[in-house]
């Protein structure tokens, strides 16, 4: 099972986006859906829709697509949930695990915290804040020859792209350990770039 899932603003391979760490990305999704189930518009199609396949996307090894074809209209509410999501989660500064297995998602599906005893929240609400810019077509460019990843445990990083191989993560932020546990999940990132290059 990938530590990491894609999110994209539209579908092909020019959509715009970037990776997240799937535990960080879950959590957000988890708190976007309770924003929009008690919005006013919960049952209209389009979000209806949405929360669907918000929930579809806690499914281990499966990405998040946003969609571009929302109505100027739709995209602002999206937005607006997006950042009640971001504020209750920035009001706690950590979810123990024992809250975060026991939210249902999907018919038997949790959360899976990745053996973390409690997750903090600031890296969830910087992946938020990143696909509220993503949305907005504000996300700030990732160097040359890089992608983002948002959502790990130590903050926003970049993964190296370069002649169809992923470089080592830029992990200045992390210990040596983190580094370790992180290099891990490149081989997946490694084999969803070449299949796109095909």
């Amino acid at each position: 099972m990938s530590k990491t899932k894609i999110v994209a603003y539209g579908h092909g391979n020019q959509a715009p986006s970037f990776w997240a760490y799937d535990v960080s990305l879950d959590i957000f999704l988890k708190h976007l859906i309770d924003a929009a189930a008690a919005s006013e518009q919960a049952d209209t199609a389009w979000l209806s829709s949405a929360i669907s396949d918000w929930r579809v996307a806690c499914v281990p090894d499966y990405g998040l697509t946003l969609e571009a074809n929302w109505s100027p209209a739709q995209r602002q509410t999206f937005l607006a949930l997006a950042e009640e999501a971001c504020a209750r989660l920035a009001a706690r500064e950590s979810i123990p695990d024992e809250e975060i297995v026991s939210w249902p998602i999907l018919d038997d599906i949790r959360i899976f915290t990745r053996g973390a005893t409690e997750v903090f929240t600031a890296p969830i609400v910087e992946l938020g804040r990143a696909i509220i810019a993503l949305v907005s077509g504000q996300l700030q460019e990732a160097p040359e020859g890089q992608i983002w990843l948002y959502g790990a445990p130590g903050g926003r990083m970049t993964i190296g792209w370069k002649g169809g191989k992923t470089a080592k993560p830029n992990t200045s932020s992390l210990d040596d350990r983190k580094n370790r546990d992180n290099f891990s999940f490149l081989s997946t990132v490694r084999a969803f770039f070449q299949r796109l290059r095909r």
